[in-house]
């Protein structure tokens, strides 16, 4: 899951491009310690009226916001494909587990929509509060492929 790598131009791009569309799915989760502590669902659904407007300027400033940190904390940025699913998420869980290994924030980020739900995508964005455990995290997980259980 972290061998895609992305950065957070490419996140802003996509996002923004996204919330443009007449049918959409966001999604916006994160990770810390093993919880869930924010998680936001949005589905734009009707195609006869515009998009519900967003203002797209301060979702990404409020974004950049919750990621700054430290002088000391790396940010690591992933894509995946995602296609929304009914049933569980193994990824998800995944993400969460890492969190209680070592301090690390992971957001998760879907975009999706209804007129070709393949071809949706996941961001991952990985802050790690310091250079000890950024050093362990990127030589264990980036650029590799971390399945879930």
């Amino acid at each position: 899951m972290f061998q895609t790598t992305s950065n957070l131009k490419i996140l802003r791009e996509a996002l923004s491009s996204h919330l443009e569309l007449s049918q959409y799915f966001l999604g916006i989760h994160t990770f810390f310690d093993g919880e869930v502590i924010f998680a936001r669902d949005v589905v734009q659904v009707n195609v006869d009226l515009g998009p519900f407007p967003v203002d797209f300027a301060n979702v990404w400033e409020w974004f950049r916001e919750q990621l700054s940190g430290p002088a000391s904390q790396e940010t690591f940025a992933y894509e995946l494909p995602f296609a929304v699913q009914a049933s569980d998420d193994p990824i998800m869980e995944k993400l969460i587990e890492l969190t209680t290994l070592a301090p690390k924030t992971i957001w998760m980020i879907d975009l999706s929509n209804q007129e070709d739900p393949e071809t949706g995508r996941r961001f991952v964005i990985v802050t790690v509060p310091d250079k000890k455990h950024a050093k362990a995290f990127r030589e264990t997980y980036h650029g590799k492929p971390v399945h879930p259980d």
